[in-house]
């Protein structure tokens, strides 16, 4: 019985834990992504790509999402089918608020997981210099 409340219990603070994050990362994604992705994250058709339901995003590395929110990202780019030509600046957040971030729009706006951690944000971007 104390196995069983023991699982329980670390899958309420595991959940928690996840919870908080996506929140953050809403609050991320509101503040810097969302004057061009639209609060939605459908983008802006024509402009900008949509972030939400993005089979560019659930096909991307982590590597390759982390090298677009440290160096931005230039010239064309194709989301679902759509190839898009626009700039997009590198944002000035945080190793912790990129993880945030990337979680918020994976799990709330591409029903995928929160896999991102500020270790892995700093790994990546040390990888890619």
């Amino acid at each position: 019985m104390k196995t069983i409340g023991l699982l329980v219990a670390t899958l309420v603070i595991c959940n928690s834990a996840i919870a908080a994050d996506t929140d953050s990362g809403k609050a991320v994604f509101e503040r810097v992504c969302a004057a061009c992705h639209l609060p939605s994250g459908e983008g802006i058709p024509g402009a900008f790509p949509p972030l939400a339901k993005s089979d560019y995003f659930r096909k991307a590395t982590p590597a390759q999402l982390v090298k677009i929110l440290s160096n931005g990202l230039n010239g064309p780019v194709t989301v679902n089918g759509q190839t898009l030509s626009s700039a997009m600046p590198p944002p000035e957040i945080s190793d912790e608020e990129a993880a945030a971030v990337l979680n918020y729009v994976s799990v709330a706006l591409n029903s995928g997981k929160a896999n991102f951690t500020t270790e892995q944000i700093k790994k990546l971007k040390a990888a890619a210099k």
